[in-house]
């Protein structure tokens, strides 16, 4: 309580007057107008926002297509069946044929 009564009277020109720290701590740099004026900033924020969106969209596809996340919550083989012979990996650098990949696998229910 100390504290916050000496915070709180800390009513100096430097904090809130003109040129106070206070209009520093707002956020005013991250408008369009701020963004026209410094040309070399766009590609930061362009990249930025592309990278964000790439790996939100990822997120949502590893969320939505691997088989590590259960949506259904079945206890029984129609989850890991649904993967039979599907590519599930985002890229194929190898080329595999993902069709008869599990027909060698060992089956462990009859």
């Amino acid at each position: 309580m100390f504290l916050s009564k000496i915070i709180r009277a800390a009513d100096h020109p430097y904090l809130r007057g003109r040129g106070g720290r206070h209009l520093n701590n707002e956020l005013h740099h991250l408008n369009m107008s701020f963004l026209r004026h410094q040309k070399g900033l766009m590609p930061l924020f362009i990249l930025g926002f592309g990278g964000a969106i790439f790996v939100g969209g990822y997120m949502a596809r590893l969320a939505m297509k691997t088989t590590d996340v259960n949506w259904t919550k079945a206890k029984d083989d129609r989850i890991t069946d649904y993967y039979k012979n599907k590519q599930m990996k985002f890229l194929n650098p190898g080329n595999y044929d993902y069709s008869t990949m599990s027909d060698g696998r060992p089956q462990l229910t009859e």
